[in-house]
């Protein structure tokens, strides 16, 4: 956890990726320029770790919030390891931290990189809340090939349609193909209504599988101060 340097006025709760936990992501982003911790000195930074969880890929236990390729095709949550735990996981967080901000949900920020995002934009879908923003970098939708067929039903989103959402990808990711987050992006913004601000960049680092600095950072303030 960041603690505030100034009173504390919002929380922002950031899951990492696959194969981290959440000291090693918030080492990361410390280290990176523009610096959002300085930005945003008021801000309270959680950065929780996942539990271990069996790769099948990899044969081996590992850090994850979900076993699931980017294009897993399985038909519901329960059928992909990890994501119906981890998701409830993330909404008690929100819960707490709701909690400590006197109740106002619009005051706390979702987000995750890679299949942190993954996990937390389904969080952000089942999440009774109007949260204040969600940030999503690197990562897809689970069970978007699902979401793309139905027709949604008043209610079915709950506080997801009014949370204004930053979805930011590499062009030439080789981890999570830019076809799945743009998928992602039109399940949102077509079939569920939900405000998207969609930026994308050439040349981060790992493979296009990273936060481009300092293009996608300055986004994601401008983003987070609108």
């Amino acid at each position: 956890i960041q603690e505030p340097a100034a009173e504390h006025t919002h929380t922002v709760i950031f899951l990492h990726g696959g194969g981290s936990d959440g000291p090693q992501f918030w080492r990361a982003i410390r280290r990176m320029r523009p610096s959002l911790f300085a930005k945003f000195p008021s801000f309270r930074w959680v950065f929780p770790s996942s539990g271990l969880l069996w790769s099948s890929s990899m044969e081996m236990e590992r850090k994850q919030w979900l076993d699931a390729s980017p294009r897993d095709s399985s038909e519901s949550a329960q059928e992909i390891p990890g994501l119906s735990s981890s998701v409830e996981y993330v909404l008690r967080l929100i819960e707490d931290e709701v909690q400590r901000l006197g109740g106002r949900a619009d005051k706390l920020v979702l987000g995750g990189l890679s299949q942190g995002q993954a996990t937390s934009l389904y969080a952000l879908l089942r999440c009774e809340h109007r949260l204040g923003a969600y940030v999503g970098m690197s990562g897809w939708l689970p069970l978007a090939h699902k979401l793309d067929q139905r027709t949604l039903k008043e209610g079915d989103l709950q506080g997801a349609e009014a949370t204004p959402v930053f979805l930011g990808h590499g062009t030439h990711d080789r981890k999570v193909p830019l076809e799945l987050a743009l998928r992602a992006r039109h399940v949102l913004s077509t079939n569920m209504n939900v405000d998207v601000t969609w930026r994308q960049y050439v040349g981060a680092k790992l493979d296009g599988h990273w936060i481009k600095e300092p293009e996608e950072l300055e986004d994601v303030a401008e983003f987070l101060q609108a």
